[in-house]
């Protein structure tokens, strides 16, 4: 069994527990401490499922992507599939939390939400909801996850997707600047948006994505401008850029392994290219990160080499988030966790 740097991203996938059907899970922020065990609080996380967070009471930093976010109670944080999350004080906060694969949550609504704005927030105040139906829509989700159905789980199942998915629309036009009167976001942007998402790693340049469109560089650099008021090759950068902090603040791998995954030929030519859009170089920003002042020691469950926190780090949910309402010990959990990383 290899160990992994306490530093490195986590992949995070969804598991549900048994008694769980459907692609939506509700828990609590206490059941995830029971189960995970706080060793399983520290390392930065890659999720391939949404999370949503409704804090009841306590108060945290939740950072997602190098942003930090303040909870208070009343607050919502959604991470989405692919971002890197890190939690602060797991154990000054308490609510429910849903757990969705993309899948969960029908083509249409993604569609809506993608369309309704450039950028999803990750963080609503509760101020921001306040006055609004999420609230009520987020209770009617509740519910309806709670709402035993042995047999009929599938109709239960198809109610709550339905009742999260008109939840998060509700956030969605919660944000202040959905109430603006910006026209919607054209569908050639969203198609553009897409393919970045799923390219950025190969595709650098402004023509590769116009040729896979079908549209000219004109229109894309138009249409990005329109809707974020950065050209598309500004967009391509910030991708490729987000990408590169993820991997040298978080990631063992040495720039040169890290300039060949995101498309780079010479680890030079990523260097200054990453000097030139953010100030730095990537071995002064992976620098700004990985301040070891920690002795490492070996845990007596997990095995290898773990570092100890230093006081008020960070830290993150567990490594497989099946926390059902009919879980085992904690103890249980950790050996899927073991079994997973052979």
């Amino acid at each position: 069994m290899g160990t992994m740097s306490p530093d490195a991203i986590r992949p995070v996938r969804y598991v549900p527990p048994p008694g769980v059907t459907g692609e939506i899970e509700l828990t609590s922020l206490a059941r995830m401490r029971v189960r995970g065990g706080p060793r399983e609080f520290i390392a930065p996380q890659r999720l391939d499922f949404d999370l949503l967070i409704r804090v009841e009471s306590g108060g945290t930093v939740h950072t997602v992507d190098f942003t930090g976010y303040p909870l208070e109670p009343g607050d919502l944080i959604w991470v989405r599939a692919g971002q890197v999350q890190q939690w602060g004080a797991i154990d000054d906060i308490e609510g429910p939390v849903f757990l969705f694969t993309p899948s969960a949550i029908d083509t249409g609504t993604w569609e809506l939400i993608r369309s309704a704005g450039a950028v999803t927030p990750n963080h609503w105040a509760a101020a921001t909801v306040a006055g609004t139906p999420v609230a009520a829509a987020l209770d009617a989700a509740q519910a309806t996850a709670a709402t035993p159905a042995p047999s009929t789980a599938d109709v239960r199942d198809a109610a709550l997707a339905r009742a999260l998915a008109a939840a998060l629309l509700l956030l969605v036009m919660a944000e202040p600047e959905a109430g603006s009167h910006r026209p919607p976001m054209h569908q050639v942007f969203v198609w553009f948006r897409d393919e970045l998402e799923a390219n950025f790693r190969t595709r650098h340049k402004v023509a590769d994505y116009a040729a896979r469109l079908g549209y000219s560089t004109r229109t894309l650099n138009r249409l990005a401008r329109e809707n974020t008021g950065l050209s598309a090759k500004q967009l391509i950068d910030e991708r490729v850029v987000l990408e590169a902090k993820r991997l040298l603040a978080h990631g063992p791998d040495s720039v040169a392994r890290i300039a060949d995954q995101l498309g780079f030929d010479d680890p030079s030519n990523f260097s200054k290219y990453f000097q030139h859009r953010t100030g730095t170089t990537p071995a002064a920003f992976r620098g700004r990160f990985r301040p070891r002042t920690e002795s490492p020691e070996r845990h007596p469950k997990l095995g290898g080499s773990l570092t100890l926190p230093a006081p008020k780090r960070q830290r993150p949910l567990p490594r497989s988030l099946g926390m059902g309402r009919g879980g085992r010990d904690a103890a249980s959990y950790i050996g899927d966790i073991l079994a997973e990383r052979e």
